[in-house]
Formats: structure tokens, sequence, C-alpha cells
């Protein structure tokens, strides 16, 4: 019985030290699931953004010109994590 009675005290005590622990990492979390909502408005929403950069290249073709050579790295890269991501596991 007096097992049982330290068990649950060390069990208690350890579930306060993970939730302790636990609230560092909240703050990176809700930043992460503003950027995966984000995301997700994008891929709902894909007009907006490419309205945005047509309204740009129209006000601002230099820009446009100048920052293209980074959007297509971005995009490249994008597509390379995406299928690394999705890849199956390869045995070993």
């Amino acid at each position: 019985m007096q097992r049982q009675q330290q068990l649950l005290l060390r069990s208690a005590e350890l579930r306060h030290n993970l939730a302790h622990q636990a609230r560092a990492l909240q703050s990176p979390l809700v930043l992460v699931d503003q950027v995966r909502s984000g995301l997700h408005w994008l891929r709902q929403h894909p007009v907006w953004p490419l309205a945005a950069l047509g309204l740009l290249a129209f006000r601002r073709p230099r820009r446009i010109l100048r920052w293209l050579p980074r959007l297509l790295g971005g995009w490249q890269l994008y597509r390379q994590l995406r299928d690394w991501l999705q890849r199956p596991d390869q045995p070993q």
C-alpha cells in the first residue's frame, strides 16, 4: 500500500514537471499553427496571392525581375521538400 502511494506521488510529480516543460513549447507551436493555417488558406484561395503578384508586376516590373530567381528557387525548394516528405520510408 505504501509503495502504491509512493508511485502515485511520483506519477503526479512527473505529470507536473511535464506540464511545466511543455509550456516552453506553447509559443512556437502557436506560431507553427498560424503558419499552417495561412498556408491552408493560400491553398484554398490561390487567386489572391496571384492577383497581388500581378499587381506588383504591373506597378513595379523591375522589382519582380529582381525577385523572380528567388521566387523560383523557393518554389523548387518547396517541391523538393514536399517530394522528400511524401517519399515512403526506405527499408534498411
